[in-house]
């Protein structure tokens, strides 16, 4: 959504309703613009010379809109459209609202009475008219794979969305049949990939920047019902660690997070299965869906796959005030978790903090200078390892990418990854009205910053026919 907003054909996103809140939007989008401003360490990389036009004619028309964003999914749409507006995707803006207890009557009944629910934009369709629609057409009906929902997609222009997802049938009483559970847009040039807004089950809203349609699948979870068979290979919803042996020559590990809260955890599951895999040449590695976390806790997989000395990326820490607080915060919570955060670790932060306080405002310090990376010798074995990646891996996750591409006895498998690389260590604040979590990066990378919202390329897509451990097991041994 990185592109201008008219105003004409905002204004069809704002219904009159009456005010939710008591404050203005227009104050919500100021303090947003306000601190990416003034802390955005990509701020620089997206409004140049060449892009400053055209952001600040975004801000004028998102002001003019904000005093009619009454309603707050209406204000949550503005600020998205200003957050979207830079190429980095850490930083966010989201909903924070609480789930909606649907076993307790009266708990059930007052959330259908909220502002929510009974101002949930409702749309008349005829199912008939949408059946059996071609696999490759975005319009038709759909189901999530456990079939708590069914929609039907349909035409619907409407400030700058296409296409609205129509509710038929739900197993949850929080949505009702008529009720636009989504709604999408084109991305340009893509013409099978769509932005969207998504009403999750308790109607708070989420923005998704990309979601493809492919063979009836429309992002992960939504499916033709045409389609007989609702295969998702390129998902993996395990999140627990796992280690197996997939046959005589080759170990499995899933990792489905690298967070600093695990760091004791995934230590303990690295020692015990250290010496196995050592023990035999193939190697696969699974992070789908690892959402990241803490680079040291996906370096410790970096003997498995070094092969020679390589280049390391140079990091930038963007020294603001606001910035130095969420770093203090952190420390202070660190402080408190000797099990995750040791005292060397405490010790090189209140080091870099200290640092930060002593150089200019909105300036950039220097973490670390792009040192070569070398390990004291290559392993025999594994002699070949494969990384099985979907866009779902980012941050963390893709540090191991990065390292993986500089090796020569590893190959990524699957599709490209998330392309969360430029900009990382994300903070941020909860805005003063109505109360959305705005989430600002603190640091950039010099070189993986062409990767950001892109993200690494597998050197072999696997498909959606077949199981992807297969798969990858099968390309492995070529």
């Amino acid at each position: 959504m990185r592109h201008l907003l008219p105003v004409l054909l905002l204004l069809g996103l704002l219904p009159q309703v009456a005010p939710a809140q008591s404050c203005p939007c227009s104050d919500e989008l100021n303090f947003v613009i306000r601190y990416y401003e003034q802390n955005l360490p990509g701020f620089r990389d997206n409004v140049t010379r060449r892009t400053r036009k055209a952001y600040e004619t975004m801000k004028a028309d998102l002001r003019a809109l904000a005093p009619g964003a009454r309603e707050t999914t209406d204000c949550f749409k503005l600020l998205t459209y200003y957050v979207e507006f830079f190429k980095d995707n850490h930083s966010h803006i989201s909903m924070q609202s609480a789930p909606v207890d649907e076993n307790d009557p009266a708990l059930l009944q007052a959330f259908k009475n909220s502002p929510a629910f009974v101002h949930r934009e409702r749309i008349r369709v005829d199912p008939a008219a949408w059946q059996n629609r071609p696999l490759q057409e975005i319009e038709g009906i759909y189901q999530t794979k456990d079939s708590t929902y069914t929609i039907v997609i349909v035409p619907d222009k409407k400030g700058l969305r296409e296409y609205v997802g129509v509710v038929l049938e739900s197993r949850t009483p929080l949505w009702e049949p008529g009720q636009v559970k989504l709604e999408l847009r084109r991305k340009a040039g893509q013409p099978k990939v769509f932005e969207a807004f998504l009403y999750m089950r308790n109607h708070s809203l989420s923005y998704q920047t990309a979601m493809a349609l492919q063979d009836g699948r429309l992002g992960d979870n939504w499916f033709k019902t045409s389609l007989p068979q609702r295969n998702d290979y390129s998902q993996n919803p395990s999140a627990s660690l796992e280690f197996r042996a997939l046959d005589a020559e080759t170990n499995y590990m899933r990792i489905p997070t690298f967070s600093g809260s695990r760091t004791a955890m995934l230590d303990t599951f690295y020692r015990h299965h250290d010496a196995q895999v050592r023990a035999k040449p193939y190697l696969i590695i699974d992070v789908r869906n690892n959402g990241g976390g803490n680079d040291g806790n996906a370096q410790q997989l970096l003997e498995y796959i070094y092969t020679h000395p390589f280049k390391g990326d140079a990091i930038d820490v963007y020294v603001t005030q606001d910035n130095i607080k969420v770093f203090e915060e952190w420390y202070r919570f660190m402080s408190q978790d000797s099990a995750n955060f040791d005292a060397a670790s405490m010790r090189s932060m209140r080091e870099e903090i200290d640092r930060m306080k002593r150089q200019p405002e909105q300036s950039f310090m220097r973490r670390g200078g792009g040192e070569r990376v070398r390990l004291d010798r290559v392993l025999h074995w594994p002699a070949k390892v494969a990384i099985i990646v979907n866009n779902k891996c980012a941050s963390s996750c893709e540090s191991l990418l990065f390292w993986a591409k500089e090796s020569k006895k590893t190959i990524l498998v699957g599709e490209n990854s998330g392309g969360y690389v430029g900009y990382g260590e994300i903070g941020g604040v909860d805005t003063p009205c109505f109360g959305f979590h705005l989430g600002c990066t603190m640091t950039r990378y010099h070189d993986q910053r062409q990767f950001e919202v892109v993200g690494l390329a597998p050197d072999y897509r696997l498909d959606n026919q077949s199981d992807w451990i297969e798969q990858t097991l099968r390309l492995l041994k070529q």
